[in-house]
């Protein structure tokens, strides 16, 4: 299946650059901030947590192509009982029909 293979791939590569992350972290808090090394491991693993949050957060993902059968979604305005249709075949500048 190749959409099981792919979902794999990118948990894969979700995973590396959460790691790749923890690893700056580990070095910017011992090196930058001269924490300890145990301070600097536990400062990494509080951190990545909180900059994925706040990055899905900041930046949500787009939908994606292949959601399913379904087209997009049609949002529905609360006047739309009284709305007139915005598409309606020979309708031309709020008239109907042509007026020559």
């Amino acid at each position: 299946m190749p959409g099981r293979k792919e979902q794999t791939m990118k948990r894969a590569k979700n995973a590396t650059l959460v790691f790749c992350l923890f690893i700056v972290y580990c070095v910017l808090l011992s090196q930058g901030l001269k924490a300890s090394a145990v301070s600097a491991f536990f400062g990494a693993l509080a951190a990545v947590p909180l900059t994925v949050h706040l990055y899905r957060r900041l930046l949500p993902l787009p939908p994606e192509k292949d959601a399913g059968d379904r087209g997009p979604r049609q949002r529905v305005r609360r006047d739309a009982v009284d709305a007139e249709p915005e598409c309606v075949p020979g309708r031309v500048d709020g008239r109907v029909g042509h007026a020559d």
